[in-house]
């Protein structure tokens, strides 16, 4: 499993990246329509987003895009655990999605009243979108996958080169005799050091 688990390290990571950013662009979308119209009134048309509805699923869809970056950046245990933070917070979005109808509803209402053609008995029917609430959910449920990937196989997977790591060099031995000084000093060395 090590060899093929090696070769899906950067689609793993473009995709958990792809699905954050997915996941974030759906939250931002209208999910939520309705015309509030009155007699005499101006009518005003009411939109609201996904991440409106549920600031948490917008919020979430960050976590998921700073973790494919962290993918990057970490190694061994650490890289499993952001698999794991990815794959909870990744379902937690995915549960608010699914399950949070009732908010969104509440949500739009609260928009409705506070419109200027509200009149307190002239509420609209609630249009949903279902494009972007679908896309959310699709993007949570792959980035919940590949955290599960990561966290499964991302040990396995390579790290940052050795260029990114602070180089210690043994200091070379005090010359011993002047001969072994003018030699350094011949080097460019410091004999003192």
């Amino acid at each position: 499993m090590a060899l093929n688990s090696r070769r899906l390290y950067v689609p793993s990571v473009l995709a958990l990246l792809a699905a954050g950013g997915l996941a974030f662009v759906a939250s931002s979308r209208v999910w939520t329509r309705g015309t509030v119209s009155a007699d005499g009134l101006p009518s005003d048309a009411i939109t609201l987003s996904g991440s409106a509805a549920h600031p948490l699923v917008g919020a979430l869809a960050i976590v998921v895009v700073t973790a494919a970056l962290a993918v990057l950046a970490t190694g061994g245990p650490l890289r499993r655990a952001v698999g794991v933070v990815t794959v909870v917070a990744s379902l937690t979005a995915l549960w608010v999605i699914v399950t949070g109808g009732d908010t969104v509803e509440r949500a739009f209402a609260d928009a409705v009243a506070q419109s200027p053609a509200f009149t307190g008995q002239n509420s609209p029917d609630m249009a949903r979108q279902v494009l972007w609430p679908a896309l959310s959910a699709l993007a949570f449920a792959s980035a919940a996958a590949l955290g599960l990937l990561t966290a499964v196989a991302g040990g396995s997977w390579s790290t940052m080169g050795s260029r990114y790591e602070r180089r210690v060099e043994a200091a070379p031995a005090a010359p011993a005799t002047e001969a072994d000084i003018w030699k350094a000093l011949d080097e460019g060395r410091d004999p003192t050091e």
